[in-house]
């Protein structure tokens, strides 16, 4: 027997919404991990690098990510997918969720 389907919300649907976590890892497995991250108007996330590929997808909010001093603006239905070691950092322009996969 399987365990229970598991289901929320992470953009306001019929299911329990997600709330506002400052981060909630909603899959780990094997050591992937989908993590759901939600961030306020100027906050930053400083330079740092991932031991995997991470792939990010803006649900909400506007945001700036640079990878090695370039700078890539991204708003809700965009994504990026940063390579494994590269050095990166985010800035938060407006309030913002985002969904990370790596």
């Amino acid at each position: 027997m399987f365990p229970p389907l598991k289901s929320g919300s992470l953009l306001g649907g019929q299911h329990s919404p997600a709330g506002e976590q400052k981060a909630l890892v909603l899959l780990d497995k094997s050591g992937q991990k989908g993590i759901y991250k939600t961030f306020r108007a100027g906050e930053v996330m400083v330079t740092h690098t991932a031991p995997v590929d991470v792939f990010v997808t803006v649900l909400a909010g506007r945001l700036t990510i640079t990878q090695e001093d370039v700078a890539t603006e991204v708003t809700a239905g965009d994504y990026v997918i940063i390579p494994q070691g590269a050095p990166h950092a985010l800035s938060c322009h407006e309030a913002a969720r985002i969904l990370i996969y790596r």
